[in-house]
This record gives C-alpha cells, structure tokens and sequence, in this order.
C-alpha cells in the first residue's frame, strides 16, 4: 500500500492531509499555524500532527501554496534585471534596472534588425552584482525565440543567477504581459524555492523519500525543478487546489466552490467537472500575466478579517487581516484578565486603536523614526502579547490617542482583534480555540454599542451573512458577463437589499435563486455559508474534511503539460512557430504533420522528466479564418495546434 501527502502552506495555516493513493480516501488530517520567519517549524508541526506511523510509505508528496500570490500582491521578492528589444515598454514593469538593446523580429518570425550584442555585452556589466534574476523579453519572440536565445547565452558566461526567457513561459502575444510575466517569475524564485528547500528538509527528517510536485494556478501538478524554474505558475495555486479538492469531495459536476480563507474568500464556477480556467492570464496584484489559472472571483472578508468600529460608531468588517482573540486566547491565556478588567463606558469617541484589540511583537526592524513610547511598548511586548489598555497604560497614555497602525503595517507588531472566527465562537458554532477571549472583546465593541454581546454579536453576524450572499451573487454574475457591479447600482442594490429582507417594501418581494448549488470550502466556511441558502434559495454543500480541501486537492490533482504550436501561412510557405525553433514547410500538410511530430515529443519528455509512468497525449487543432471583406467569405491564415499530455505518478 501507498499513500500521497498533500500540503498547503497559506498565509496563516499549513494543512496537510495523507490520501490512500489506491482509494484517494483520507487517512488523516492536520492543521498548524504557517510560520512565515521559518517554514519549516509551521511544515514539521503539520506533519507532526499528522501522527501516521507509516511516513517511509509515503510514494508522492504534492504542495500547494498561497506564497507566491502574496508575495505580488506585497511586492516582495528578488531584485531583476530586464533586457527587452523589439518594442518600447509602454507601461511599467516591477524591475530594479531595464536595458532596451537593439534587435527585432516581426510578427510573423521575420529578421527586421540584427541583435546587437556589445549593447547587451555592456548592459549585462552594468547589472552584475545588482540584480538577482534576469528577465530577457523581445517583441514577438513567441514568432521566433532567436534573440532571446542568443542573450541568454551570453549572460550565462556573465551571471550566476536565475535567467528566464519570456518565450519559455508563454506561447501567448503580448508584449507587455509577456515582459510582466518573465519579471515576475524572478522575482518569485526565491519565494518558492524557500518553500521546496523547507519542505524538503521536514521530509528528509522524517524519512519521506518521495517526489514533490506543486499544484499550479490551473489546479494540475508540476515537478519540483519546473516550480523552481517556473515559480509564476505557482499564483492561484492555493485557491486552484481547494477546487479540485472542493470536487473530488463531492463529486458534484457542477457548482459555485465558495472556498473561505482568513484573508479572503475564492469563487470559482465548476461546469461538467471542470473549472473555468482564465486562459488569457491571471491578474495579481495590479499586474496582468500571461499565467493559465482558475477563473476566481476574490473579495475582501475571510475568518481572520477584523471587526471593529469606525469613528461613527458602526459595525466594520475587513480587509484588514488580524489574529482572531479566541486563537490568541488559546496560546496566551493572560489575555483575558487584560481584557476582562477594561471597564471604560460612555459616549463613543473617535480613536485609531480599539479598546478590544491586542497587539504580539512579531520582529523584525524597527522604523527609523520611531518613538520612546513606541520602543517601550515594544519592550513590553517582547515579553508576551497585551491589550491596547495595558499598553497604554504603561506609557501613561490613554488608548484613545496611541497608534500602533504603522508599527503593524511595518511587520513589527501583529494585530489580534475580534473577527467572524471569534463571533463563532461565541455563538457557540464553532469551538476551535478559545472562547472566553472572544467573549470579552465582543463585550468591550457591545458597551461602546450600548448593547448587549449576543446582539452586537447578531448584529455582526447578519452583516457578514449579507456580505457572503452578496459575494456569491456578484460573483456569478461576473461568470456570466463580467462587466457588471452591483455596488455601483442603487437599483440593483435596492431589490437585493430588498430580497435579503433588509430593506422595508410594503410592494415589493423580490427573490433570488442561483442555479447551482455552493460547496463551501475552509475551516469555518460551513458555519457561515449555510446562512445562503435562505437568503440565495439555494442547495450549500459543505463536504466531509472541508476544512482541509485545499490540501487534499493538492494530493488528487493530476500532472498536466501542454505546449501550443502555430502554423502560419508566410506568402506561398508554411511557418511553424514552436518555443524551442521556427521552421519553414512548402504544405500545411508537412507543417501539421511535423508540428504533432514534435509537440508530442516534447509533452512526452516533460511526463517522463516529471516521474510519470504512463500518460495520455491529445491534439486539439483549430484554423485561424479571417474576413477580408463583408460578405465575400473568409480565407485561411494559419492554424493553432494544442497538445495536451496527462500523466500519472503511482
């Protein structure tokens, strides 16, 4: 017997799930806090937890990971270097330094100007020692990859680091997004390298002798070495994989999967078992990428989003990202005698830090213009975790005028505050970890509402209600036409409202209905998303081990390579356009049968170099037919040639 371990490292918890590679039945589960300064601690802990004896069984070990998507969002990464030809960058690129070099091609793959080599020569001087990763990008290099071949030789002699060609990461047109997309995979070499090297050294502890994949943005695997190379592939990879997961569980063929993190919450639309993948590339962070991914539709409320109260007094939920009080509680028990002893009442007043927030110290360097005050309450939370209260008060301040927001947004300070996973918890829906600190933040926001908790708590949660369903309806309508925002339209507004009984109509009784049922995916999704089917009419499904989808559909995904070929018609010859070589045939038969000759080479030396012992290989041709003129019929300009490979490890 063989078993598969599949992990996924999010921003705030590694999951990881060890499968019956004959059944895909889960054996065991586990959870543990990612510990972002280390990997390692938060992968060991995991795998720990796991408590299966038989971890030398273990014959694949697949990841999926939410790193790469941050760390776009955040900007960070390495430093890169750019060298593009051909066209001017219109728009910018995320690079330290870029050099535009002589050389070009059109684009049908046809020499317009020689590559000037001492431009790049002295380009490659000037970048040593400053740049991390170099990206290499050339105008309609799909059409013909010369250039971009020839620079990466050169700076092969004169750089020891990473080098990414754009023409190797995309078949796609777009300049720009093809340069966007090179920039951004070295950047994220180190990111994800940490992630395999951490991982890596936990199996190795532990006696696992296995092959590791990585789930990529599409929800199929990729070997190690690829994400290594390719680590761009990797964005979306987390959501990508609590859909597969989200449908091997259920085995539903179709549904909206509502996976709920504590960041955000992912939707994304299953039809026929597949998920609609967003073949134009996925956009991350401002950026657009020439990156196949799961169509997700992404908004800012997740189980770790923070409620508080605005300066008017009302109920705020998000984006913020804090630790949620009844998880804190858990780990730090003294907390609630801090918070238990806050005994201000009275008119609300505007502050910048709330009364039931907590602070961790976190690391880190300091700012350079940072207070005394400041640097004490530090010292202070060296020591352990404490309330806002107990911070001011050791400053001699009131917490009404302490701000601790730029030490938090610096990554010195962590954020602990009341959140939708602490009113479960006090509402008794859900009893993970502690809910006596919970309790006592929500009291704190109810006082300063005048109410009593369970309403502040009722309160809390309609809000939260509304803002899943209104997520959910949002979201499908961007699956259906993806031009439309509901926010922006009082109408539409007013009947939703209206329909989710918020709204007083003596008239009208508006419904809505959404055709597909909701699988609700992640820890405390069930809790929550089950509050749907009355306001959506609609059939929610939250399937045995949702809290653990993500890595279970790292574990079940399958391995996936493609490669698009064109065939392009160059007055009475036949082009055929790969990533590796451009060739010239004298009939579009010579050219097809040449491009499935070696698009199916190529797929079968990508399954054999990522461990699969056997596969499936299909071609998907389609001729490229334009209209010259109305009416007059459309004449043939070239052919585009899909070939897919799937294969299997065990």
């Amino acid at each position: 017997m063989s078993f598969i371990l599949g992990m996924d490292t999010g921003g705030t918890y590694t999951d990881g799930v060890i499968v019956d590679a004959a059944t895909r039945k889960i054996l065991c589960k586990a959870k543990a806090l990612t510990t972002k300064e280390d990997l390692t601690i938060g992968i060991k802990n995991c795998i720990e937890a796991l408590n299966f004896e038989r971890m030398s069984d273990v014959r694949m070990v697949s990841l999926s990971t939410t790193l790469a998507t941050n760390a776009i969002v955040e900007g960070r990464g390495a430093a890169v270097g750019l060298i593009y030809m051909g066209a001017e960058l219109e728009e910018p690129v995320p690079v330290e330094k870029a050099t535009r070099v002589k050389g070009a091609f059109d684009i049908m793959g046809r020499l317009k100007e020689d590559l000037d080599l001492q431009q790049v020569k002295d380009a490659l001087k000037e970048m040593k020692g400053q740049v991390e990763a170099l990206a290499v990008s050339g105008y309609a290099s799909v059409r013909n990859p010369k250039h971009e071949q020839e620079i990466r030789r050169v700076a092969e002699e004169v750089f020891s680091v990473p080098i990414i060609c754009a023409h190797q990461l995309t078949s796609a047109l777009g300049f720009h997004h093809r340069t966007v997309t090179a920039v951004l995979n070295g950047r994220l070499i180190p990111i994800i390298d940490r992630l395999l090297e951490s991982t890596k050294v936990v199996l190795a502890e532990k006696q696992i002798d296995a092959p590791v994949m990585v789930v990529k943005g599409d929800g199929t695997l990729m070997r190690e070495q690829l994400a290594k190379e390719r680590p761009i592939e990797t964005i979306l990879s987390g959501p990508a994989a609590s859909v597969i997961g989200g449908l091997a569980l259920t085995g539903k063929e179709d549904g909206i999967v509502f996976d709920m993190g504590g960041t955000t919450s992912d939707l994304a639309e299953v039809s026929g078992g597949k998920v609609r993948i967003k073949v134009e590339g996925a956009k991350v962070g401002g950026w657009f990428t020439r990156v196949r991914a799961v169509e997700i539709s992404t908004f800012g409320l997740g189980g770790d989003s923070r409620i508080c109260l605005d300066r008017k007094g009302n109920i705020k939920i998000g984006p913020e990202k804090v630790w949620p009080l009844c998880l804190a509680g858990a780990e730090y028990p003294r907390l609630i005698h801090e918070l238990k002893s806050f005994k201000r009442v009275g008119e609300f007043k505007s502050y910048s830090s709330q009364e039931a927030d907590c602070y961790r110290y976190m690391g880190g360097t300091l700012p350079e213009d940072i207070s005394e005050d400041e640097k004490k309450i530090i010292e202070k939370l060296e020591e352990r975790p404490h309330s806002m209260s107990y911070l001011a008060r050791s400053i001699g301040k009131d917490p009404e005028t302490v701000d601790l927001t730029p030490l938090v947004e610096a990554g010195v300070l962590a954020r602990i505050s009341v959140t939708p996973t602490d009113i479960l918890h006090f509402r008794g829906r859900y009893n993970r970890w502690n809910r006596e600190l919970a309790q006592a933040g929500i009291e704190i926001l109810a006082r300063r509402k005048e109410m009593s908790a369970s309403r502040f708590a009722e309160m809390a949660e309609q809000e939260i209600n509304a803002r899943i369903a209104m997520a959910c309806i949002q979201s499908a309508a961007d699956f259906d036409c993806g031009d439309i925002s509901f926010m922006e339209s009082p109408e539409a507004m007013y009947l939703i409202q209206a329909a989710f009984n918020r709204k007083n109509t003596s008239l009208l009784k508006p419904e809505i209905h959404l055709e597909k049922p909701i699988v609700a995916l992640g820890a405390p999704a069930g809790a929550w998303v089950t509050a749907a089917e009355s306001l959506l009419n609609v059939e929610v499904i939250v399937p045995e081990n949702a809290d653990v989808a993500n890595a279970y559909g790292a574990a079940v995904g399958q391995i996936t390579q493609q490669v698009e070929l064109l065939i392009s018609l160059d007055g009475g010859s036949y082009i055929l356009n790969t990533p590796w070589e451009r060739y010239t045939y004298g009939s579009k038969d010579e050219a097809m049968f040449y491009a499935i000759h070696e698009g199916r080479k190529h797929i079968e030396h990508l399954l054999m170099d990522a461990g699969c012992r056997t596969w499936t290989i299909e071609e998907s041709p389609s001729d490229i037919m334009v209209e010259i003129k109305e009416n007059e019929g459309k004449v043939y300009m070239g052919t585009k040639l899909l070939i897919t490979g799937t294969g299997t490890l065990l």
